[in-house]
């Protein structure tokens, strides 16, 4: 943006996780040539870095029901944040420190990364190559896809890289780096025009093995009979009755999706730097106006009774993932507290009020909010400050994540502290349920048990801080 550059179909972005596919059909590969089983436990690879004792599948970890939690938020909770130079050995240290998991393998889906880290060092190990080198000599040549690439450190330098702005509706641009080191769930850098490649096979296999690509598009079934949304390194779901296979990608600013309606051999890839617009929707969007469908992607707001518009704080209870609204009231106009910025409300004409220039809409009802973003909405509540008598002060400590958090009465309440994060309130929600935000990175509900805090995220569970002297 500094140079007011167009972007190309030639143009390099970094997919984030569209780059799992390639990591799916690199095992796949491997599969085929007999070097490994997608039933075998993966310690057989990996065993170095597994110390939890349920066993785990080559196959769970690339349908995504393998229950680890995932690699992000366990970084965080080691005081690592999203904008440090993170290694591989970073990664693999986190895993390593990891005795239980999030679910029984395969009993449900959730999505997550840890896997798809493993997935790249048994490439590695079976093939006696990088997984970069891998990708490039067994998949991106193939397919004639010269400009497409896994990026193995942010010191890289990548001729025609995009770079990323984060858009938080107050009509500015952030600039947003990516200090990534690592690859297996993201890191693969390409192009539009590359993408359509792959793309073309999951519709009209010619280069790639058809049953490597059926398995692929074959949803998981789980423990009790039911097929999730997720496959082998793509996700599946319903558009007007027909199957759409793809996967989205955000890391940083970045934002892609692909996705393909084989039926209709139609394929839609959106790549952007901004966080504008979210890909998923717009992909499907993209299709219902190409195949002369009525557009069936706006989530529909439950009914609700208007209340007036007012400023408060308000969170997300169970089973919905931990979430944080910060509404401002400045001389009379409201603003939502973001990222970057506090971006301001705008009034729609069905009583909601829009963020800004985001596709992101807030309706006020008696009970609290109703958050309409883009794929969903969220109804969260007021909250009010934690009940201190529930918590111990003190400092505690846990050894799955090396997480040390201390815990203090304040004024008001209470309050978590973390290295590096600092202070963050503790609150409740109206299902009595405890919650707090260190920012959209590491927000987590927590519940005081037996002198310990338990916490949950939206991909780690069960996450238990002993207190300690």
């Amino acid at each position: 943006m500094e140079n007011q550059l167009k972007i190309k179909n030639d143009s390099i972005l970094h997919v984030a996780s569209i780059s799992k596919e390639f990591t799916v059909l690199s095992i796949l590969l491997l599969w085929k040539e007999g070097k490994l089983g997608l039933d075998d436990d993966i310690r057989k690879y990996v065993g170095e870095y597994i110390n939890i004792e349920e066993p785990i599948t080559v196959r769970q970890m690339m349908n995504n029901v393998s229950g680890l939690r995932d690699q992000w938020e366990l970084l965080f909770m080691r005081s690592i944040t999203i904008n440090d130079q993170i290694t591989m050995d970073d990664i693999n240290t986190t895993i390593r420190l990891q005795k239980h998991l999030n679910f029984k393998p395969q009993s449900r889906y959730l999505y997550s990364n840890t896997g798809f880290h493993l997935l790249a060092l048994i490439v590695e190990k079976l093939s006696g190559m990088s997984f970069p080198q891998f990708a490039r000599e067994r998949i991106f040549k193939p397919l004639g896809m010269e400009h497409t690439f896994v990026r193995e450190s942010y010191t890289q330098i990548v001729p025609n890289l995009v770079y990323s702005y984060q858009d938080d509706g107050d009509g500015n641009y952030y600039y947003n780096p990516l200090n990534y080191c690592v690859y297996g769930p993201t890191s693969v850098n390409t192009c539009a025009s590359d993408l359509s490649k792959i793309l073309d096979e999951y519709i009209h296999p010619q280069v790639i093995d058809p049953e490597i690509i059926a398995l692929m598009k074959t949803p998981a079934i789980l423990s009790d009979g039911t097929a999730a949304e997720y496959c082998g390194g793509l996700m599946t779901h319903k558009l007007h009755g027909l199957d759409v296979f793809g996967h989205g990608g955000a890391d940083a600013a970045y934002r892609g999706q692909v996705s393909c309606i084989p039926e209709k051999e139609l394929e839609v890839i959106l790549l952007s730097n901004t966080t504008t617009r979210v890909m998923a929707k717009m992909a499907d969007k993209a299709a219902c106006i190409v195949l002369g469908l009525p557009d069936c992607t706006e989530p529909a707001v439950p009914e609700h009774k208007e209340a007036p518009a007012h400023a408060g704080l308000f969170a997300a209870a169970l089973p919905d993932d931990p979430l944080f609204v910060n509404i401002l009231d400045h001389d009379g106009t409201l603003f939502m507290k973001r990222e970057w910025c506090e971006t301001e409300l705008v009034r729609t004409e069905d009583g909601g009020y829009r963020v800004g220039t985001l596709d992101e809409v807030i309706y006020f009802t008696e009970e609290g909010i109703l958050y309409r973003l883009p794929a969903r909405v969220v109804k969260m509540t007021p909250v009010s400050p934690a009940d201190p008598s529930l918590f111990e002060e003190g400092h505690y400590y846990d050894e799955e994540t090396d997480a040390h958090v201390t815990l203090e009465k304040t004024e008001n309440g209470c309050a978590l502290c973390m290295l590096r994060y600092g202070k963050s309130e503790l609150y409740r929600n109206a299902a009595g349920e405890n919650i707090f935000s260190f920012g959209p990175d590491l927000t987590m509900y927590v519940k005081p048990e037996n002198g310990s805090l338990i916490l949950d995220g939206g991909r780690i569970k069960n996450i238990v801080l002993k207190k300690v002297d």
